[in-house]
């Protein structure tokens, strides 16, 4: 199986400094890391420069759907999965084996569940339902895998400011992908946390969510994020 590892990324050095060496290993020249920059402006340039044989593409424009397309159309036939990681989350060891097993076991698209890299008692209670299938227990923080076949046939992410996620996961049900929640978990960042109390992210969260939902327009939810939440 060859894997294409895809990272969206701005202003990302120091967690790319130690992910794409991990993500190197675990890979071992079974496929390719595109880092997809939406315009950096920190060391992010000379840290993938050290990082022998990744990618590094400056996309047209900032947001995270329009940089994992153009990462994702980069040579697509010579890759079988697409694999959309965070800079600021962890795989697990073993992480190519594991979507290696799931797509040969019939899942075309899939996540992991995930664990914050900051132990809290409300931070646990959000791990544990991200073993669920709903929609709400989704995100991209769990680092979603397609076939290149299914991302293909989905016209990949919609161009979208915000919840582009939700939505490519929505169409993949939709067409009744099967979906699998390989029952390991990612580690992720718990910066936003940290940065703005555990009530109010999920405050901002729980009303976003309903916003994309109810239809409200991507500059209303994005508006609304911003003004709930400070920048971590």
């Amino acid at each position: 199986m060859r894997l294409h590892i895809i990272i969206p990324v701005i202003n990302e050095a120091e967690n790319l400094r130690e992910l794409l060496p991990f993500l190197q290993s675990e890979l071992s020249g079974n496929g390719q890391i595109t880092v997809a920059d939406g315009g950096s402006t920190d060391d992010t340039e000379t840290i993938i420069a050290q990082a022998s044989g990744v990618q590094h593409i400056r996309c047209q424009r900032c947001g995270r759907a329009q940089q994992m397309n153009e990462a994702a159309a980069l040579n697509q036939e010579e890759f079988d999965v697409v694999y959309f990681v965070h800079a600021d989350t962890r795989p697990p060891r073993g992480f190519y084996l594991d979507i290696k097993q799931s797509v040969s076991a019939g899942f075309p698209v899939g996540c992991y569940r995930f664990k914050f890299d900051t132990w809290h008692p409300m931070l646990m209670i959000n791990a544990y339902f991200t073993r669920f299938k709903g929609l709400a227990c989704r995100g991209g923080d769990q680092s979603l895998y397609l076939t290149t076949e299914a991302f293909r046939s989905l016209g990949g992410f919609r161009d979208m400011k915000i919840m582009e996620d939700y939505d490519i996961i929505q169409r993949t049900w939709a067409r009744e992908f099967p979906f699998r929640v390989i029952p390991r978990s990612v580690t992720v960042s718990a910066r936003k946390y940290r940065a703005n109390g555990w009530f109010r992210v999920q405050m901002a969260n729980l009303k976003v969510f309903r916003m994309y939902k109810a239809g409200a327009p991507e500059e209303a939810m994005v508006a609304q994020y911003r003004k709930m939440l400070k920048p971590w």
